[in-house]
Order: structure tokens, then C-alpha cells, then sequence
């Protein structure tokens, strides 16, 4: 009699699993409540000052197919910072810093005039806007010294190039030795909005700051003691960074668990909650991140299974109240959107879908029971060259299992829908280096423009295969909220 009773409890146990993992989510379309706004540029992307120390290493701003993959993400914010901007010093060879204390902790290096126009004259090609982090290690009595920034606007002021935003250190909260605090930085930050307001031809630009390096205890004291001594009347964008593990301790595992997904948003709650209660009217950014710190995991940060964290970040960021996600990096690293061969990793495309296809206001979704599904809605992008009109909706989903999970959108049933889904490139799965959309593996037929990005139309319950993530556009919704 025991051993019947074990074997009826293990096949009730087996149906209970399999029902779980087949269950029907049902989403409804127009009771999806808004829940936060974002804007046209809401993911930007970075490169980091190291690059220039290399004297752009690798990069070719020139190349025909890097401004091609460039300009697939227009519109688009570019930041150069990152821990080496604090070592940067602009055209040293006629400014004079033999005044300054400066305070770095270790040796600067220069930018020239040509690298500085380079920069410039490629933001300018393929549409970009330019947000630059200056040198606060700079520093004369117990102050940022402003002589070296001074040149470096002086100059862009000449030349006619337009910056958008202005930052100052990278990740001083975790910067070992560092020579300032956050009540020093504070006055530092004002000193920088009154000399960018003291040149008219610089407007309009914002200031962005104090870029902490985590979300950790360090980094939200960092950030009060900063607001309390009267920083955040100096910027207009508060920022701080996020990685979901060190790259060392990355596995393919974890990059599909939906407790580490998950674990980003008790820290989004926390750094909103902190700038609600300081800077109400003021916009949070996640300034710089990625999956895996220290230049990404070794052939994880860069194949298909990375691009779970990636979307589910934009989804996470976006109903949470953050308003603008900055990548790291466009190139470069493990964690490039591009790799040093010029070729598209999975989250290039993602990416490049993301900014066609969705757009604010955000919807709340509730989430379902199965934590391997998770989905976000918005609006659609209706000034894309995708072509969709007003009143469209945008869903996007990670199936993280390794189960179909059907999906039922009740009051669209009878609507047209299109998908664009992902899967894995190749046989090697979730290590794939490559991408599919709708079954054709996605790359450039030639260096001068991208490939065709075209859904699969039909109607119905829509089926989301195993390990699959992708966008489904309702262009029939008519959402008054998207008119």
C-alpha cells in the first residue's frame, strides 16, 4: 500500500510540474494600467575613456559598417566615461596644470585635438548625442580646478560641436583611495553648472551625476550625503551603475535564472525611492550597465543567453521608474554590443528591435505564476521606419524555461499580431554567438546597411517556444493612451 501511495503522489506531483509548465497566460490588452513614461532615446549606449587612452585602439570611425551599426541606433545617446576619465587631461601640451593639486591616483594621460574631433565629427554623422564625463581628480584647493575643462569647452565651442550632457568622476563611492567624498563632490557639481551656464553657446545641455558604482549600502549613502550637501540642485540626472555579478563568478546558469533577473529590482526601488524623496522632478538613469562587470563574462556577456538580462532590464528599468539605460558598451569587451570584428552580438538586436518597436507610455503586466515567463507592454514606436500607427501596442516576453509557454491576449484574439521572436543562432544554444529572428539567423548582407527586421503576421494564441524572447506588436489595439 505504501508503494502505491508513493507512486500516486509522484504522478500528482508530475501533472502538478507539467500543468505549471504548460499553464495559459492570459494577458488583456486594455486593462493594463500606465505605470511610468519614457522617452524617445530611453537606451543609449557607451564607450568607455579607456579607449581614448588607447588613442581609440581598434576603432575606426571611419569604417563604413561601424557607422552603419551606428546608425541602426539613432536616435541615441553616447556617454565616454568610465574610471579612466578621471585620469584624462584635454590638448595637455597648451594647458598650463602646473597650478593645479591635482589629486589622481595615478598617472594622466591626453587626449588630442584629433581624437577629440573624431569623437565629435562620428557622433555628428550618425546621429548621436554626445554625453561626456570630465576629470574631477583635477584639483586646486580642495576643489575641482576647472583650467583643463575650460580649454576642452572652449575648443568645442570653436569647432561648433554640440554636447548634450555633462559628467563629473566615474564611481567615486568605489574608487579605492579616492581623494574625494560626497560632500566634497557636491560643491564641485556646482561649480561645474555655473560654468557651463557661463557659456551660452554650450545650451541647452543637462548634467548628469554622481554615477555611483553599484546600488550596494556604499553607494546609497554615497548618493544621500551627495543630495544632502546640496548636489542635486547641480544635476539634472541622477545616475548610478548596476551589474548583475562579477564576470569571474558568471555562468551561463545565471544568466537565465529568474531570481538574479529579479534581484535588480529591490535596487531600482531603492535608488528611486532616494531621488523621489530629494530630487522629486528630476529624471534616474541607469548611467552605466551591463551584465557582468570587469569587460563581461568570457563567451557568456557576448552570446544569446546575455540578451535575458538585457531586455528583461530595459522591462524591469522602464515600469520602475528609470528613464534612461545607458549600455555598456557599444564596443568592446565581452559585454560590446559589437565585438573588435565589427560583428553584432545577439543584444545588438535586441536593441536595435527595442528602439523600433517600443515606445511610452509603459503598462503595469501582471506577471505570471510561472517565474521562467516574464513580460512588459508599452506603446508602440510609431516614428520608426517600422511603419505602426497610433493607437498600437507593443508586448515583449523571455521565456527562460525549457518548455513552450502558450500565451493567450484575450481581447486580441481576433487581432492581428506581429511577432518577432528570438532564438538561438546555431546548435550551441544558449552559447550561441549568433541570433535568429523568426527562424533566419540575422546579419549584415553587406557593410552599408542593416538586414530587413520583419515579423511573422498572423492571429490567435501565440505560442513562446522554450528559451525564446522576442516583441509581439498589436497594431490593431487602439489604446487611447497611444493615440
Amino acid at each position: 500500500m505504501a508503494f502505491v501511495v508513493r507512486i500516486t503522489i509522484c504522478v500528482l506531483l508530475l501533472f502538478a510540474l507539467c500543468g505549471q509548465c504548460f499553464m495559459k497566460v492570459v494577458v488583456n490588452v486594455h486593462r493594463m494600467k500606465i505605470a511610468q513614461h519614457i522617452g524617445p532615446k530611453y537606451v543609449g549606449v557607451t564607450i568607455d575613456s579607456g579607449a581614448i587612452k588607447e588613442h581609440w585602439g581598434t576603432i575606426d570611425f571611419k569604417s563604413p559598417k561601424f557607422l552603419t551599426l551606428a546608425k541602426g541606433l539613432a536616435p541615441n545617446f553616447l556617454r565616454v566615461g568610465g574610471t579612466e576619465c578621471d585620469f584624462l587631461i584635454f590638448n595637455e601640451t597648451t594647458t598650463a596644470m602646473d597650478g593645479s593639486t591635482d589629486k589622481a591616483p595615478r598617472p594622466n594621460f591626453t587626449m588630442t585635438v584629433a581624437e577629440w574631433d573624431q569623437l565629435n565629427n562620428f557622433v555628428s554623422e550618425v546621429g548621436w548625442d554626445l554625453i561626456f564625463d570630465l576629470n574631477v581628480f583635477l584639483r586646486k584647493d580642495g576643489h575641482w580646478d576647472p583650467t583643463n575643462a575650460i580649454e576642452l569647452l572652449k575648443y568645442t565651442i570653436e569647432k561648433g560641436y554640440r554636447l548634450t550632457g555633462f559628467e563629473l568622476g566615474n564611481e567615486l563611492d568605489v574608487f579605492p583611495d579616492s581623494p574625494i567624498n560626497s560632500t566634497e563632490v557636491a560643491p564641485d557639481f556646482a561649480q561645474l553648472k555655473q560654468l557651463l551656464l557661463s557659456m551660452p553657446e554650450l545650451a541647452p545641455f543637462f548634467i548628469l551625476g554622481t554615477d555611483v558604482g553599484s546600488v550596494g549600502s556604499t553607494s546609497i549613502t554615497f548618493m544621500t550625503e551627495f543630495f544632502e550637501a546640496g548636489g542635486g540642485a547641480s544635476i539634472d540626472v541622477a545616475t548610478f551603475h548596476h551589474y548583475y555579478m562579477a564576470s569571474d563568478r558568471a555562468t551561463v546558469e545565471k544568466f537565465h535564472n529568474a531570481t538574479v533577473l529579479e534581484s535588480l529590482r529591490p535596487h531600482l526601488i531603492n535608488v528611486t525611492n532616494l531621488c523621489k524623496r530629494f530630487i522629486p522632478t528630476k529624471q534616474v538613469w541607469l548611467g552605466e550597465t551591463s551584465s557582468s562587470y570587469g569587460g563581461g563574462a568570457h563567451e557568456i556577456s557576448d552570446r544569446y543567453v546575455a540578451s535575458y538580462l538585457w531586455l528583461d532590464k530595459l522591462g524591469l528599468s522602464s515600469v520602475l521608474g528609470i528613464q534612461g539605460v545607458l549600455r555598456q558598451t557599444f564596443y568592446g569587451g565581452n559585454y560590446g554590443l559589437i565585438n573588435i570584428n565589427l560583428d553584432p552580438n545577439p543584444d545588438y538586436w535586441l536593441t536595435v528591435l527595442f528602439k523600433r518597436l517600443v515606445a511610452s507610455p509603459v503598462f503595469t503586466v501582471p506577471q505570471p505564476p510561472n517565474p521562467d515567463l516574464r513580460i512588459y507592454a508599452h506603446c508602440t514606436n510609431t516614428n520608426s521606419s517600422m511603419g505602426y500607427t497610433a493607437g498600437s501596442v507593443t508586448l515583449y516576453l523571455l521565456n527562460l524555461g525549457n518548455t513552450t509557454v502558450p500565451i493567450d491576449v484575450a481581447d486580441m484574439v481576433n487581432k492581428t499580431h506581429h511577432i518577432y521572436m528570438f532564438s538561438p543562432g546555431d546548435d550551441s544554444g544558449l552559447t550561441s554567438k549568433s541570433i535568429k529572428l523568426n527562424g533566419v539567423v540575422l546579419a549584415l548582407a553587406n557593410d552599408n546597411e542593416l538586414p530587413p527586421l520583419k515579423p511573422v503576421i498572423g492571429q490567435g494564441n501565440i505560442q513562446v517556444e522554450a528559451y525564446n524572447m522576442g516583441y509581439i506588436v498589436f497594431p490593431g489595439a487602439m489604446r487611447h493612451e497611444c493615440v
